[in-house]
């Protein structure tokens, strides 16, 4: 079965909004409409995120940190 990627950085808190991110179910580690690449929660994601997938952002599970989409 193969092993599932999971998160090693900092989780908890959101670079945009400073809230913490076990609050959500989910996280995303990507890159935001200003250009650079954040940690963000759900909330923050949805207003500033560009998307998920290769090149864009990574969402997390913020229990088991294991990545779920992108």
């Amino acid at each position: 079965m193969k092993e599932k990627k999971k998160w090693l950085g900092q989780t908890e808190t959101c670079d945009i909004c400073h809230g913490n991110l076990r609050a959500y179910s989910r996280f995303v580690d990507g890159k935001t409409i200003m250009g650079p690449w954040a940690l963000m929660c759900k909330r923050c994601y949805l207003i500033y995120g560009k998307g998920l997938g290769t090149g864009v952002g990574q969402m997390y599970n913020s229990e088991t940190l294991e990545k779920v989409a992108g």
